[in-house]
């Protein structure tokens, strides 16, 4: 996980306490709104998951998900429609930090870019159908990937 230095600077005071830690995740549809983008992760997560990431101190939920979109994908997002919000997962990282992740699920198109994984959070990019049920890496990517394939209606909360 890469940490940014405000993060840091708690786990330097707390160790692996858990604390709240804003997150952000997209979903980027395929020309037919049939197929979602998935990402492999490569930092120490096990799996698949939705583009996404901690929001940083002074930044907003959306400039923070175009920021790890770039960073993970190489591509440039435009926010379409807020999908949801799941405020009450709680995860421990693979290096013992703990974290409650209240995470801001968004609509994303691609205005720009090539698609090409960083080899370092991301290891593998593919487009992947609904209909075969992706499997997440972790229960609120689930979430969000089920509210999908049920059709929920934008604006859903947990």
């Amino acid at each position: 996980m890469v940490m940014e230095n405000y993060f840091k600077h708690l786990r330097s005071q707390i160790g692996h306490e858990e604390i709240i830690m804003p997150g952000v995740a997209g979903i980027l549809f395929d020309e037919t709104r049939t197929k979602i983008l998935l990402e492999q992760r490569g930092d120490g997560e096990i799996g698949w998951s939705l583009v996404g990431g901690m929001q940083n101190l002074n930044e907003s939920a959306m400039t923070s998900l175009q920021r790890e979109f770039k960073e993970e994908a190489n591509i440039d997002v435009a926010i379409k429609a807020l999908i949801g919000i799941d405020t009450n997962f709680h995860h421990t990282f693979p290096n013992g930090d703990k974290a409650q992740i209240p995470m801001t699920l968004f609509e994303v198109e691609q205005t720009g870019g090539t698609l090409h994984a960083d080899g370092d959070e991301t290891t593998q990019l593919t487009y992947v159908p609904l209909s075969s049920h992706p499997k997440m890496y972790n229960p609120q990517h689930q979430l969000a990937v089920d509210q999908m394939i049920r059709q929920a209606p934008y604006g859903w909360y947990f």
